[in-house]
């Protein structure tokens, strides 16, 4: 694990007014909502790279018709699609490990909003 990418989270979460832990991001909105988004390293071909994940619901709750719409709704992303892990639907991403501050703030803020607004429109909570 890179301690220059930890610093370089630690600054974002900083200065979004988010809440950074170990492993994970607690995202805090405007509007009272939040979206916690989970962290980890991993190498791949040699290369250190970290992987965010949110959780937008449960996977056995959506319907064939909005799983659909979602998986359509991924292909138009700039960042990140939807996945299943292990029984939740979630967003993720992965990049190199990198200390470029402007990089991990727009993946890391869009993971969130998106997740955010995912998981209202869909399961109309604020759980995750």
């Amino acid at each position: 694990m890179s301690a220059k990418f930890c610093a370089t989270l630690e600054g974002v979460c900083k200065a979004l007014g988010w809440h950074l832990e170990d492993d994970a991001i607690e995202a805090r909105f405007e509007n009272g909502r939040r979206q916690e988004l989970s962290y980890r390293f991993f190498e791949f071909d040699g290369q250190e790279l970290v992987r965010f994940d949110t959780v937008i619901g449960d996977a056995s709750l959506v319907n064939p018709a909005r799983l659909t719409q979602g998986l359509r709704v991924t292909y138009k992303l700039p960042h990140g699609a939807l996945a299943l892990k292990d029984d939740s639907l979630v967003m993720v991403d992965t990049l190199l490990v990198d200390d470029d501050a402007a990089a991990v703030e727009a993946i890391v803020r869009y993971l969130a909003e998106t997740a955010d607004h995912l998981e209202l429109t869909m399961f109309g909570g604020d759980e995750h």
